[in-house]
This record gives structure tokens, sequence and C-alpha cells, in this order.
């Protein structure tokens, strides 16, 4: 695992634990039932952000296992 992968996944398992808190905190923002738009926002932004970083790797991974796929050999 390089150094990059590594770093990803520590990224993950940072914001995995704190999400229990994070839900907590918007329980205890709550305004009418509502939740806070702005705080709400502010975590989408961050598991969005994750999400495009593990997706891009996701990516670049597949293509590097394109690149080094053997070709098919049309028998025709």
């Amino acid at each position: 695992m390089i150094a990059r992968d590594r770093e990803l996944l520590a990224h993950l398992s940072r914001v995995n634990t704190r999400m229990g808190t994070a839900t907590i905190e918007l329980m205890n923002q709550l305004e009418d039932g509502m939740l806070p738009a702005e705080s709400l926002r502010r975590l989408g932004a961050h598991l969005g952000a994750l999400a495009e970083a593990l997706t891009a790797r996701a990516e670049e991974l597949d293509g590097a296992a394109r690149d080094h796929s053997p070709t098919a050999v049309d028998g025709s």
C-alpha cells in the first residue's frame, strides 16, 4: 500500500470516528425540529470531499489496472 492510500484510509477513519459526534451536534442544534442548514452544509462538504477523493483514487486504480491488463487478441 502506498503512502497516499494510507493517508486516504486514515482520513476515512478519522471521519468515521467523528461521525457520531457530528450527528449528536446536529441533533443538539435542532431548531423547532429542523436541522441547521449551515451545519448540515458544512458536514455535507466534508463528506463530499472525502467521497470525491475516494472516487478519484478508485478511478486511478481502475486506469492502472487497465494499463497493466493483457490486451485481447482478435482470433479472426
